[in-house]
């Protein structure tokens, strides 16, 4: 789910009458052109078996079948009935103990030992690994690849002891539970798995499991269980574990200690970088990902800094547009170790966010500068060292770091899209990005046309309507729709909500489904939300709003994991575009400007424009990296987001292309997991794990 953002709803006393000319202006405005263009949805039916593809196509409609047996179960004969009123923790151990048996012989190269993997694990199972088996993120799709992958890193990792965590979800008895998708229906078996969290070990740390496991009528499947999807992810890297709970700090130094400083003094020397002393890690960017990327390190004994270009941590929010509020709940947008109080609202208002932020790094004891700008940067590959000027933004003084490695965290939107437009020079309103709103107060009566149709176009449109000007949207595509009330809360059902596991077992659960079964669960969901959003989604079909279901019908996750963006979080803008109250214009684009207006593609015109707001994205994060590091560095980096053939995340929190330099980025949830991998990631360099 991206963290996403709305304006807080704020009704104004009376709204400004509208002139004649912008009143019917506007109404003109309000047509539908014909769609056929690209990021338009292809007229074709989303089936399930469209989740199977990587990257299937943009369509219309949610899918509207059920996941079909063959998808989970295979070619193997489903037995539901033998985990049903039963003790599935047994069965779950029993399935366990031959794992474990299986890794045992492979450890130790037995090779008089006939491998048992078809009575383990079906044919077509799935392995998700994230840097336990292989320090990178992988996904293998079949139990001939499990195997192979298996057989390769057991004599360099040696995975074992895998032990049911019987305290990881307490929601269920020894947190073993049957996740059913659909029920039986008929003779049709139901879809349902057996979930179990395992920790394991291995030569270099210590792992989080989780399996889901199918029951099958196999008299040699142990339990009668074998695996649909396996997931492996590090944990802990030995030596330097997190110091949590029994590990946690004392705080104080009892005893004679001759020229003892006191906390604050040594809190002061945090922040005291340069010459003799260098941090491992330079951390550029103090947002969500820098926060919890920092966190992290120093958690684990390894020492960062933050270099932030705002005057305050916490300025990437509160700089915004005024009326920002988060689209995630608040179970969803935890930082790491520290959530949230249980007295937060369920919806965070960006100012509120900034000051938790900033809170944060303080409790964190997190090292940062602030009102510090990255303005060069060399890497020596012979000593694998990085030298980095820092100018300080208040005094013009500049610092040079030597850091080993260097974290980009300054959101993986990268930089702002400014399309330029034919005669734009000529008009007399006022053009902006999105990221330079702040309000439309100051456009009462007044005609604005925001370029977009995503969630800042649809939140800043609304904020100009309350505010009492007269918005249009400007749609070139089609937006996928969800309401924060209702598809939101099927999205994130089971998971992050009110009652819901732990948030570590929560990002367990979630990160450790493979793409294919994670498809199928997104279609579902959107599914679900079509039926029970129905009358929303009829209302602006009426009205001629383009709407798609996501690649393959996986909705808003679909979209975000693959492009960053093209969905729309409703809070109110949805009824106001059907109501009539926000006009809108589709399936074409800006042609040129007047002086007081627009002409469109099609050759119809807005005038009386008194401000373009300019909803349209941003570029891959290489290009801020470029801007920032330079094109010696540039060079040599992947393009970010999106996903690989396998199905993972291009680039993002993994190798980057360059040595020593990592993407972070992300929503809070995504920052707040892949922070602990990125860290895990980075010792993980340190001591010598990765054969490059």
């Amino acid at each position: 789910m991206a963290t996403t953002v709305t304006p807080q709803p704020k009704p104004v006393a009376a709204r400004a009458a509208p002139t004649a000319a912008a009143q019917a202006q506007a109404q003109a405005v309000s047509t539908t052109a014909q769609p056929a263009k690209p990021g338009m949805p292809l007229p074709v039916k989303a089936t399930v078996a469209m989740a199977q593809e990587v990257n299937p196509p943009l369509v219309e409609d949610a899918v509207d079948e059920d996941i079909a047996p063959e998808y989970v179960y295979g070619a193997e004969e489903a037995n539901p009935d033998a985990i049903k009123d039963t003790d599935v923790f047994a069965l779950a151990g029993q399935w366990v103990d031959a794992w474990n048996a299986e890794l045992e012989a492979l450890n130790a190269a037995d090779s008089n030992r006939k491998p048992q993997w078809d009575h383990l694990v079906a044919a077509h199972a799935q392995l998700k690994d994230q840097l336990a088996l292989t320090f990178d993120f992988h996904q293998y799709d079949s139990r001939d690849k499990i195997a192979k992958v298996l057989t390769e890193t057991a004599p360099k990792v040696h995975p074992r002891k895998f032990t049911i965590d019987t305290k990881a979800d307490p929601r269920y008895p020894n947190s073993v539970s049957v996740q059913t998708v659909h029920p039986a229906s008929g003779s049709t078996p139901p879809i349902e798995w057996v979930q179990v969290v395992c920790d394991f070990e291995t030569d270099q740390g210590y792992g989080k499991a989780l399996l889901r496991l199918i029951s099958v009528s196999d008299d040699q499947a142990p339990g009668g269980l074998k695996a649909y999807c396996i997931y492996t992810g590090l944990d802990q890297i030995k030596g330097h574990e997190e110091r949590l709970g029994a590990r946690r700090g004392e705080g104080v130094n009892h005893g004679q200690h001759e020229g003892r400083t006191s906390w604050k003094e040594n809190r002061e020397a945090d922040f005291e970088w340069g010459q003799d002393k260098q941090p491992t890690v330079l951390i550029v960017g103090g947002g969500q990902g820098g926060l919890n990327t920092a966190a992290r390190l120093k958690v684990m004994g390894v020492d960062s800094l933050i270099v932030e270009k705002n005057d305050r941590i916490g300025d990437n929010w509160r700089n915004r547009y005024k009326f920002l509020v988060l689209h995630d709940p608040v179970w969803y947008d935890h930082l790491a170790y520290i959530n949230f109080p249980d007295t937060w609202p369920v919806f965070t208002p960006k100012d509120k966010l900034g000051d938790w932020f900033e809170s944060y790094a303080q409790s964190m004891e997190l090292s940062y500068w602030t009102q510090r700008l990255v303005t060069g940067a060399e890497f020596d590959d012979a000593t694998k060292t990085w030298t980095v000027q820092v100018k300080n933004l208040a005094t013009g003084d500049t610092t040079t770091l030597n850091p080993k490695h260097v974290v980009m965290s300054t959101g993986h939107s990268g930089e702002p899209n400014v399309p330029q437009f034919k005669d734009q020079d000529k008009f007399k309103g006022e053009i902006h990005h999105s990221s330079q709103h702040t309000t439309g107060k100051a456009y009462q009566g007044e005609n604005c046309l925001v370029v977009g149709a995503c969630n800042s176009a649809h939140d800043i449109a609304q904020d100009f309507y309350e505010q009492g000007a007269i918005p249009t949207l400007l749609q070139r595509s089609s937006t996928c729709v969800i309401n924060s009330e209702i598809g939101l809360k099927i999205t994130t059902a089971g998971l992050y909500e009110e009652g819901g596991p732990p948030t570590a077992t929560a990002d367990l659960i979630f990160q450790s489904i493979p793409l294919k079964l994670l498809n199928m669960v997104m279609q579902q969901q959107y599914r679900q939300t079509c039926i029970a959003e129905k009358e929303l989604h009829d209302s602006l079909k009426r009205v001629g709003f383009k709407m798609d279901a996501g690649y393959g019908g996986t909705g808003l996750f679909g979209k975000y994991f693959r492009r960053g963006g093209g969905y729309y979080i409703d809070v109110g803008c949805s009824k106001l575009i059907a109501d009539k109250k926000i006009n809108w214009k589709q399936g074409v684009e800006i042609d040129r400007f007047t002086e007081n207006g627009v002409v469109f593609t099609d050759g119809s015109t807005m005038d009386n424009v008194a401000c373009v707001v300019l909803a349209t994205g941003y570029s891959n994060m290489r290009d801020t990296a470029r801007r920032i590091f330079g094109d010696k560095v540039a060079d040599r980096l992947n393009p970010v987001w999106g996903l690989n053939d396998e199905g993972d995340l291009n680039t993002m929190w993994r190798d980057s292309g360059h040595p020593n330099f990592w993407y972070m980025g992300g929503n809070l949830a995504l920052s707040r997991f892949y922070s602990k991998m990125l860290a895990l990631r980075i010792i993980a360099e340190e001591k010598g794990f990765i054969d490059h």
